[in-house]
């Protein structure tokens, strides 16, 4: 032990220079206090700045996302967590346009407050005898790992926007050169259909598998529809037009405005879910025509593919002479693979509804 001191001792003692380094000397308190101060000066101007930018619209819109999203996780009935979901879809879709992306709000309200919010309303439809819930120690342990699951993510994203250049992407510039090579005028239709064609062609792949999954997982055909109500009927005749009109609207419209495939056969899938309910019969899944109808987008995209490989010296690049009947061809498949995909969907799970309620028991 009285070695131990007098070699601490010692190293305190002895010179800078001699056999080891000093630790830097703090700054005077003085000097720190100032820092300090002009971090938070410079974090109130940028506050000061965002404030400037946001309206008080943008601010609830904001707020209620975070609250519709929270209740939409804990609510602890399905009826009210399904509608917390479809208002969620609908002020995000708000806040999409709001922040100038009227594509992706159209998508978002057409897919995450439409097609989505059907199959979760017939999902809490059903009448099958409902399933015991777990006890409140695994609801805990659910809740603690979707905050633990949340709350990384956000760091993550945190992370990566404070990681962004401060310069303005330069890719902007270069859609808008390219534009007329394009065949269309809407740049994001552009980028969809022509300088990005594999990331459309990979997510119609991901819709068409999803669907035949689905599909495969039903245990019978889709029954006939039930005779529906007059209400479900006079509903019926009223959307049925309305959808169709905009669906066909949105097709056309995506070459030169905000529209495109996506929306226009996510309306349409809206609307054969509704004929559907109203009592008319549609192609099922397992169907001939219900099949080509999903994988017909797929196989158009595939053969333009396979096409342009040979005659244009490379896949999915097209020639600005034909580039825009080409493009508006693909999206027309699309927008009806997309629509049968999603309808697909809705009722092959609608079939096995239908028959565990009608088996005694709930057993198949």
């Amino acid at each position: 032990m009285g070695r131990g001191r007098e070699a601490r001792a010692d190293l305190a003692a002895r010179p800078a220079g001699d056999g080891g380094e000093q630790p830097p000397a703090r700054a005077p308190r003085g000097e720190r206090r100032a820092r300090r101060a002009r971090r938070r000066r410079r974090i109130r101007r940028r506050l000061l700045v965002i404030a400037a930018d946001v309206g008080v619209l943008d601010l609830a819109l904001l707020l209620a996302v975070l609250v519709v999203a929270v209740v939409a996780v804990v609510a602890p009935r399905r009826t009210a967590a399904t509608s917390a979901f479809l208002v969620f879809g609908i002020v995000a879709a708000v806040l999409w346009a709001r922040l100038g992306a009227p594509d992706v709000a159209l998508a978002e309200a057409a897919l995450g407050g439409g097609v989505a919010g059907a199959l979760l309303v017939d999902a809490i439809a059903d009448r099958r005898p409902p399933v015991p819930a777990a006890g409140t120690g695994a609801r805990r342990r659910v809740l603690v790992v979707g905050a633990l699951a949340g709350a990384a993510t956000a760091v993550a994203l945190g992370v990566a926007v404070s990681a962004l250049p401060a310069e303005r992407s330069p890719l902007a510039d270069d859609v808008a050169a390219a534009m007329p090579d394009s065949g269309v005028e809407h740049p994001v239709t552009a980028v969809l259909l022509n300088f990005r064609s594999y990331d459309t062609l990979l997510e119609i792949a991901v819709l068409v598998a999803a669907a035949v999954g689905v599909t495969g997982l039903a245990r019978r055909r889709v029954p006939a529809p039930a005779a529906p109500s007059p209400a479900v009927r006079v509903l019926a005749v009223v959307l049925l037009p309305v959808l169709a009109l905009l669906s066909t609207w949105l097709l056309v419209a995506g070459t030169t405005r905000p529209g495109g495939a996506f929306q226009a056969g996510a309306l349409l899938g809206a609307a054969l879910v509704v004929a559907h309910l109203a009592g008319v019969r549609i192609a099922g899944p397992r169907g001939r025509i219900g099949a080509v109808a999903v994988v017909a987008g797929l196989l158009a995209f595939l053969v333009l593919a396979g096409a342009t490989a040979v005659t244009a010296g490379g896949w999915l690049v097209l020639e600005a002479s034909v580039a825009g009947a080409l493009i508006l061809a693909v999206e027309t498949l699309l927008a009806l693979s997309i629509a049968a995909g999603l309808a697909a969907m809705f009722l092959a799970a609608g079939a096995d509804t239908d028959l565990e309620v009608a088996t005694p028991g709930g057993a198949s």
